[in-house]
């Protein structure tokens, strides 16, 4: 068992260079590494008492799972088995991809090389937005592929660790310029990606990250003035991106824009309806489309309400909403008293940033990026815990 410990920090390597690139490689890297764990546990080179750390963050996950399989049920079980939401169920396992980071991972390098690789696998999808970009198309896609919120969340998710490992003090200079390199061409690919979205998500978080680095004013302003001045570039280089741009003044007359609202409105009516239980977990489509879709709406076949809190909301009832909020406020509570660790400031602000992309998407339908989200809340965790040693507890 032990021979095959070994070889866990190449699997995780090589999971951080798929991670953006191909789903079925990183998927079957988790399963790999998940009969690992199950196999070293049963072979007790792991025990139960190893789970102590981590049981807080623990339980609140598994209150989170319990009450959707229970609104499931609740709701009847209508969905099909190709729906959105069973394949939430079948790989919400991805979330405790840190438990196996925490316990297999002995060296903090291996951290910085799944880093490395997960920073090379979204380089190489940054060139193939370029090339998407330079044969002008509207709205590029990553490797991954699916819909463009796939492609967008993985740099929601990135952006914000991938800045704060740009400004990292004390680092030799290859490794400085292979993360500012890394930082520009991703902003740049997020950039012609066109989400609108997620460019003011991003023109939250990313001043918020440089005005935690940078105390002095001048300092500060040095800096926005050399991101914006970057991103202007960016704009400049696409068209498309350019033309983009120019529509957020009159983003509320656009259709795109109104069904949203219209739907927000339709998953108000659903809460009104139903406050505390929901329509049931995956019910959402069905209801939408067969009671609550208003009469307005030009877009019929919309599967999610474009917003994760009203969907939770409307699907599985306060306690649904009310535990998301939990875990999801526990991460920023428990990252943030530690943002003077680097591992802490990168995952407070990738958590910020999905959390506030989450309110006009519903991220957890895009399973290939939330993925990456558990991998980089792994590598955060196993780092600050690398740092706390004795008194590490999450």
């Amino acid at each position: 068992m032990n021979k095959i410990l070994r070889i866990t920090p190449a699997i995780f390597l090589l999971f951080g260079l798929s991670a953006c690139l191909s789903e079925p490689l990183s998927r079957n890297c988790v399963r790999v590494l998940f009969l690992i764990f199950f196999a070293a546990l049963w072979t007790k080179n792991f025990s139960l008492r190893d789970l102590v750390p981590y049981s807080k963050i623990l339980l609140l996950m598994t209150m989170f799972f319990a009450w959707m399989i229970f609104s499931y049920i609740l709701g009847g079980m209508n969905v099909p088995l190709n729906h959105h939401s069973i394949e939430w169920i079948i790989f919400s396992h991805d979330m405790l991809i840190f438990l196996l980071i925490g316990l297999m991972i002995r060296h903090e390098k291996i951290l910085a090389g799944i880093l490395t690789a997960l920073g090379l696998s979204l380089m190489i999808d940054n060139i193939f937005i370029f090339l998407q970009a330079a044969q002008d198309l509207e709205r590029p896609l990553t490797f991954l592929h699916g819909a463009i919120m796939q492609s967008t969340l993985l740099y929601v998710i990135l952006l914000p660790p991938l800045l704060i490992m740009a400004l990292r003090k004390n680092i030799d200079l290859p490794r400085k310029i292979f993360d500012i390199i890394i930082f520009l061409a991703s902003l740049a690919a997020c950039i012609m990606i066109n989400t609108r979205g997620a460019w003011l998500d991003l023109a939250i978080v990313l001043p918020f990250i440089l005005a935690y680095r940078f105390k002095s004013r001048k300092k500060f302003l040095a800096a926005i003035i050399i991101l914006v001045t970057m991103a202007g570039i960016f704009l400049a280089a696409s068209p498309k991106t350019f033309q983009r741009l120019q529509t957020v003044a009159t983003v509320s007359s656009e259709q795109s824009v109104t069904e949203r609202f219209l739907m927000w409105h339709s998953a108000l009516n659903m809460i009104a309806d139903k406050p505390l239980t929901g329509v049931g977990f995956g019910n959402y489509e069905s209801a939408y489309r067969e009671i609550y879709i208003l009469d307005e709406a030009k877009e019929h076949f919309q599967g999610h309400a474009h917003n994760i809190y009203l969907q939770l909301w409307a699907e599985t009832g306060l306690p649904g909403l009310i535990l998301f909020c939990a875990l999801f406020g526990y991460i920023l509570f428990w990252s943030w008293r530690r943002a003077e660790k680097i591992y802490g400031r990168m995952l407070f602000t990738a958590t910020l940033d999905l959390m506030l992309y989450s309110l006009t998407d519903y991220t957890f339908a895009a399973f290939s990026a939330m993925r990456v989200y558990w991998l980089l809340f792994g590598v955060c965790v196993a780092g600050i815990k690398f740092e706390e040693r004795k008194n590490f507890s999450v």
